[in-house]
This record gives C-alpha cells, structure tokens and sequence, in this order.
C-alpha cells in the first residue's frame, strides 16, 4: 500500500465515542463528497475503508443505508467504489440533520457543525477522507484538499488556519485545490486529524531524506578536493621531474630536495599530510610556500631556455 492508502487507513480506524464528534466527522465526509444535495448525495473512493466508514456514519446517526456499488478493476485503473443516497426525503433527512436548507443555492459550511476545535479536527479528517490526497513523502511534500465548490473550499482553508496550517488555493481543471507543500505544516495537520502514525513516518522519512542529502554533500566535497588535490599534485611532480632532467636535485636547497622527494613518493597525500612527513614537521601552509617556489624554479628554467 501507499502512504496515502496507509494514512486513510489510519484515519478511519480512529475510534470516536461522543456523538457531536462522530456528526462533525460525517459532516466533513458527506459534505465534501462526490454529491452533496437534496436530490443525491454520494461517495466515489478508491478506499474500501473509506466506504465503511461513510456507511456506517450514515446508517448510526441518520439511519439511511446508501446503495453501495463497485467497478471492476481494470489494467491500469484501480477498483472504485460508490455509496449513493437518492431517494428525496433520505436527502432532504440529511440535510436537516447538518443544518442545512433544502433551497440553499451555494453550498458553504455551517458553524454550528464546527464550533470547537475537537469538531473542526474531526470535520478536517473526514473532508480530507472524501477529498484529499497526499504524495508519497520520499518523493516530495504535498498534501491537498479538492472541491468543485469555490464557497467551500474557501470555509474549509478558514477551518485548517485555525488548526495551525496555512493552506494555498488555486484552481486546476475547474476544482478549487487547497494545498500545503511545507512538512511541519502537513506533519502538524496529520497530528490534528489523529494520524500519529503517518505524521511519525513523515518525520522518519525527512529525517532520512536529510541525512542522504547531508552524506551526499559530504561524498561530493571530499571527491572534489580529491580532484583538486589529485590535479595540484600531478603539476607539482612534472615541475619536480623538469628541474631533476635539466639541472638534478642537488641544484635545489635542502628543504626544497626534501619537500621534491616527498611529492614525487606520494602523489596522493595532502599538503598537510605531506608536512607531517617532514623532518621536521611544517604546517599545511608551509608545505604550499616551497612547493610554488618549486614551481617557480621550474618557470625560470623554462624561460631561460626560450
């Protein structure tokens, strides 16, 4: 399963005992629905667990038992399923259950339904059970509400503020999308919803990401010094081996004959690991000064032959 098919998962095997919690969390579901009217109100969800909890919300609290179908999977297309209330009276039934009037011409939220912050949790974690989604975090942060319904989704952006998040809105393909793309931001909604679990993995999982990303930087640094050192040293030596072929080590002074030995047995050390094999040993930077007047020395050989 997915992260997004673990966490509805979650979310609907959290058990809720008061009643005005269980309403505030049917609210959130029914509302943000496939279908929410006088004349049909349903649910299409790729959520087995999804569907069970919308039917049994609908037939404890309103006594309405929905008409329940599924697709049959095809390659490429997940299984769906539907519950679906249509006779008139059951939906006039559940509007007025929720507060809501039979001529309503825009469909907005009620505050009755949410009028603490215990209900607008709930509310939240059945509005993101109808319409949510969230991507896989390893890939990326990114978790949104989605509504066909302007006036809704502006009263549920509202309802996530005051839970701590800051959603965004835009539009896509004539739905009205509320999304949030910071971790803490989706770690604390998780939290609020009642999803500990997955909020924790979210966390484990940037944790993760994190330390790759750092062990990675590292990795990359270190190969490019090792270039750096690797290209510094092989220049070095050809200075050496030149001033060796036209004039020999001895042309050079003591100090420099050493340093001269010590880049040519070890073309892989470090300048600092190149003073700490000295006589007597010199810092990084004293290593690098005789190693240019080295290069130098070489120069002046050179011009002097042109």
């Amino acid at each position: 399963m997915s992260f997004g098919s673990d966490l509805k998962k979650e979310l609907c095997a959290l058990t809720i005992q008061e009643n005005e919690l269980q309403a505030a969390l049917a609210y959130g579901l029914f509302l943000f629905s496939r279908t929410f009217s006088p004349i049909s109100i349903s649910i299409q969800t790729e959520s087995p667990y999804v569907l069970e909890l919308y039917c049994n919300l609908m037939r404890s609290l309103i006594g309405i038992s929905p008409s329940v179908n599924s697709s049959i999977p095809k390659r490429g297309i997940k299984r769906t399923y539907s519950a679906v209330v249509e006779q008139e009276e059951a939906c006039k039934q559940v509007f007025r259950f929720f507060h809501h009037r039979i001529d309503e011409v825009k469909l907005q939220i009620h505050g009755e339904n949410v009028d603490s912050l215990a209900k607008i949790a709930c509310f939240i974690r059945g509005a993101y059970l109808a319409c949510g989604s969230i991507s896989d975090p390893v890939r990326g942060y990114h978790l949104e509400f989605s509504t066909p319904h302007q006036k809704l989704g502006k009263d549920l952006a509202r309802l996530i503020e005051e839970l701590g998040a800051s959603p965004k809105i835009t539009q896509r393909k004539g739905s009205y999308i509320l999304y949030l793309k910071e971790s803490e931001n989706i770690e604390d909604l998780l939290t609020a919803m009642g999803a500990v679990h997955s909020s924790l993995e979210l966390m484990n999982i940037k944790i993760y990401k994190e330390l790759r990303n750092k062990a990675n930087r590292i990795t990359n640094c270190e190969t490019a010094n090792i270039e750096k050192t690797v290209v510094a040293a092989s220049a070095q030596a050809q200075d050496i081996q030149y001033i060796i072929q036209k004039r020999g080590l001895d042309f050079l002074p003591e100090e420099l004959q050493e340093i001269a030995k010590l880049r040519l047995n070890h073309p892989d050390l470090s300048l600092r690991e190149l003073g700490e094999l000295l006589n007597e040993p010199i810092s990084r930077s004293g290593v690098n000064h005789r190693l240019k007047r080295l290069s130098e020395i070489a120069r002046k050989l050179q011009n002097s032959e042109k």
